[in-house]
């Protein structure tokens, strides 16, 4: 684990009312939320896109330090893990490891990646966790994606971290829950369609994602979250709009909005089920004024703060 990255921001005065994310960091023990960094472009590189994501989980961080504190709240940044040269399964075996130990420590763990690869990492934690410690739970998927990274492929990639999770569960004769939201016709192949159908895995269309249809989609998400009693949840940034989020490997042609995404957001935190969080495909190298990665500060502090 990496542990470079300094914490500092701006300090507006004393006392509570004045505290900024950076002044909370690792002053507690015991953490309610514990961060993870997931360093690692290597399968994005397999799955021959644009290079860059492996700089995103300090550039999130940055992002983080000066958003304000509106409730009393403890975090734990337990660093970062890199991907050193081709070495993903064994970077995703670390955050597996990471993530099941934060689990077991009461922790919610918060990954900050990278590649969408980190996917694969954050369920495998979560699957090692419910298999060792309560066998009996269902775990759901809910990732917010253009894409359905469900692609076959000889090697794990940025693009089959889901077909890889959807296999984990079959060998351990656990069902596969997987809802996949803002998923884009044009961005997925009939192969892609048919194996998400092959696997029963419920998505909703980039274009159903409208503000006057908010309502039927959270019903439709609460109904899969029913049949489950975990959820990992996966935000990968290409869901969005370009104009919001252009520091992605794939920037999308038409995208999902904040005035869909934060009701949805809203809606999955209030059954609290969520088990473990992450952001994924953040590429500073291609971003604008830093637009990415404050986007995905911004919906982790939605998610943290009520």
């Amino acid at each position: 684990m990496n542990h470079s990255f300094i914490w500092q921001g701006r300090q507006d005065g004393e006392g509570v009312d004045h505290l900024r994310i950076h002044q909370v960091i690792n002053t507690s023990p015991r953490a309610d939320f514990a961060l993870i960094g997931f360093s690692s472009d290597e399968g994005v590189k397999r799955n021959k896109g644009r290079l860059g994501a492996a700089d995103a989980p300090d550039s999130i961080r940055a992002q983080l330090a000066n958003l304000p504190v509106h409730q009393p709240i403890t975090i734990a940044d337990i660093g970062t893990v890199i991907c050193d040269g081709s070495k993903l399964e064994q970077a995703q075996a670390e955050l597996a490891e990471q993530v099941e130990r934060s689990l077991k420590q009461r922790m919610k763990p918060i990954v900050l990646g990278g590649g969408h690869e980190v996917a694969f990492g954050s369920f495998s934690g979560l699957f090692q966790y419910v298999q060792n410690c309560q066998p009996n739970k269902k775990i759901g998927i809910i990732n917010f994606d253009a894409h359905f990274d469900l692609r076959e492929a000889e090697n794990v990639t940025s693009g089959t971290p889901f077909l890889n999770a959807a296999q984990l569960s079959e060998e351990h004769h656990q069902e596969f829950h997987y809802l996949c939201i803002g998923v884009a016709k044009h961005s997925n192949t009939k192969v892609l369609f048919e194996t998400a159908d092959r696997l029963n895995c419920t998505y909703i269309y980039d274009h159903q994602l409208q503000p006057e249809n908010v309502e039927n989609i959270i019903s439709k998400v609460q109904d899969f979250i029913g049949k489950v009693d975990y959820l990992y949840i996966t935000v990968d940034l290409d869901v969005f709009s370009a104009s919001i989020a252009p520091g992605v490997s794939a920037p999308a042609v038409k995208g999902i909005d904040l005035s869909v995404f934060d009701p949805l957001l809203a809606a999955i935190k209030e059954t609290g089920k969520i088990k473990v969080f992450d952001v994924a495909e953040c590429n500073p190298r291609l971003d604008l004024d830093s637009r990415t990665s404050k986007l995905a500060a911004y919906i982790i502090f939605n998610y943290i703060f009520d």
